[in-house]
Parts: structure tokens; C-alpha cells; sequence
């Protein structure tokens, strides 16, 4: 891989350069995702998948993450998940989206997003929908108005009823003594996940079997993103069956909680665990087996 030289405005992290492209055909939507942690890993991979499987529906053309490990980076590092992982574990989850990334030939960006030099990348890319899941910096109008078919948060917590708005979504749960949450994808606007929601997966069991919660937020966090794979694909799905009817993609509402199978729901209200090596695997969409 190469790692470009970018101007002293972005501060932190690089802009990283795949040795060849493998994106998907000409035509094909094009599909920008912000993302890190395990909730940008999981919606990144299903999304490549996809690709794969489906040859010139969707071309991902640009990955953008968190560089947790430096500290200039300002994308709320006590405040966010990060605050829960050692910085050794941090540089490897950042590692492996930028490896991931890479060897789909994807390009990834890791540094400031408000800056002169990363808004040219956008525009190169050109995306025609945003994808954004644990994302630590606030995108302006200049990102998130851009893409024709909608820009899009997955946020886990109940947007709806007011629950987990901000960076600290689990603790806000746990305060509430919910025993479940979903995960709910809104359309980005310029307030933090004040856009209107356009989609709530179905419950997920936050608690152990005894009633308690995990000792951290990780298992949570884990959890509660095993769904977002699934959902990925439904939202670009749907993206595409507008485009097809009217030549618009902006998504205003999807029924989740009908489109995910019976089987993967009583997977989700199975009890959580203190296991951090268990990732609540999920079988795979059908569109990407």
C-alpha cells in the first residue's frame, strides 16, 4: 500500500492508496462509508461482499475512519468507545479497516474531514450515497448534502424515544435499565443524530442471562452492531429498487423489523456475555453468501 503525503492542514492520520483498484463497474452505485471500531469493520466487509457478488451494482469508492492512537486526533477519544480499549488494541482495530480497505482496493482516509485536501477526495470519489457507522468527527453540509441518494448514521440506541443521543449511547441505556435496544439508521444532518429515522432494527437483549449487564460496553457495542451487516445491505438494496422505479435513491423508511428473518431475531434476543472473543457472529445476508 501507499500512504500519500497530505498537507499539514489535516493534522492527523494519512490518506492511504490502494496498489491497484478493484472497485466495482462503471454505473454501479457509488457507495462512500465512514467508519471504525467493529461497527465500521462489519458494515465495510458485508459491503465488499456485496460488491463481489454482485458485479456492477455498487462500487465502493472511498473508506474514511478514526485514527484512534494519535492524540492530536479530535474525534471525542474519552468520551467514545475508544476510552475502552488500550492503545495497542485501538492501532489494530484502526489497522485492520485501512488492510481491509486496501486489499479491496479501496482508498481510506484517516485524518481531518473539514479540510481543503480531504474535500477534493470526496469530490474525485463522487459518491452517491453515505454510509456512516462510529464515526468520531461532526460532517458538515459540504459531506453529508453531497451524495444524490442520502447520506445515512447507524446510531445504537432508540432515536425515537429519545434514548443514547450523543457519544455515549450504552451508559444513557444503562441508566434507562432497558433490558434490550435496537440500532436505528437517520439521515445525517447538521445536528449530531437529530436527522429523521428512516429504519429500527428489531430488539436486541443488552442483558447477561443472570439480569445484570456486561462488566464494559464492549460486549455491548459487539452485540448490538451484529446486526448492521444485515441492515447494510437492505439499505443499499432498497437505494437501488428506488433508483430503479424513479432514478432517486433517498430512503425516508425501511421495515427492518419484517425484513430480518425470525431465526436472526431470536439470535438477537439470546443473553448477552462477558466473552469479549464472542462476537455474536450472525449467518450471512443471502445477497452476499
Amino acid at each position: 500500500m501507499i500512504q500519500k503525503k497530505i498537507d499539514n492542514e489535516t493534522i492527523w492520520g494519512g490518506y492511504f492508496i490502494p496498489e491497484k483498484t478493484k472497485q466495482g463497474s462503471p454505473g454501479g452505485l457509488k457507495i462512500v462509508l465512514f467508519g471504525s471500531a467493529i461497527g465500521g469493520q462489519l458494515i465495510l466487509e458485508s459491503l465488499i461482499r456485496f460488491q463481489e457478488k454482485n458485479t456492477g451494482l455498487i462500487s465502493l469508492v472511498g473508506m474514511v475512519t478514526d485514527d484512534p492512537v494519535d492524540p492530536r486526533a479530535k474525534i471525542s477519544l474519552k468520551k467514545r468507545i475508544w476510552s475502552n480499549y488500550t492503545p495497542a488494541e485501538s492501532e489494530v482495530l484502526r489497522d485492520r479497516i485501512i488492510t481491509t480497505s486496501l486489499e479491496a482496493g479501496i482508498p481510506c482516509y484517516s485524518g481531518k474531514v473539514k479540510t481543503g485536501f480531504f474535500r477534493e477526495r470526496y469530490r474525485e470519489w463522487a459518491p452517491d450515497v453515505l454510509i456512516m457507522n462510529c464515526f468520531g468527527q461532526k460532517l458538515d453540509a459540504v459531506l453529508y448534502d453531497f451524495p444524490p441518494d442520502g447520506a445515512y448514521n447507524f446510531h445504537p440506541s432508540n432515536l425515537t424515544c429519545n434514548i443514547g443521543i450523543g457519544a455515549q449511547p450504552f451508559h444513557d441505556i444503562m441508566r434507562n435499565g432497558l433490558d434490550t435496544s435496537p440500532i436505528v439508521i437517520h439521515q445525517v444532518t447538521e445536528i449530531i443524530d437529530a436527522g429523521p429515522v428512516i429504519g429500527i432494527s428489531p430488539e436486541i437483549n443488552l442483558r447477561l442471562r443472570e439480569g445484570s449487564y456486561p462488566a464494559t460496553i464492549l460486549p455491548l457495542l459487539y452485540k448490538i452492531n451484529s446486526i448492521t451487516g444485515w441492515m447494510s445491505i437492505e439499505l443499499v438494496l432498497e437505494i437501488l429498487r428506488r433508483k430503479r422505479i424513479s432514478g432517486k435513491g433517498i430512503i425516508n423508511h425501511l421495515d427492518f423489523k419484517n425484513l430480518i428473518p425470525g431465526d436472526i431475531r431470536q439470535m438477537l434476543m439470546a443473553p448477552a456475555t462477558n466473552d469479549l472473543t464472542e462476537y455474536y457472529t450472525l449467518p450471512l445476508h443471502p445477497q452476499i453468501l
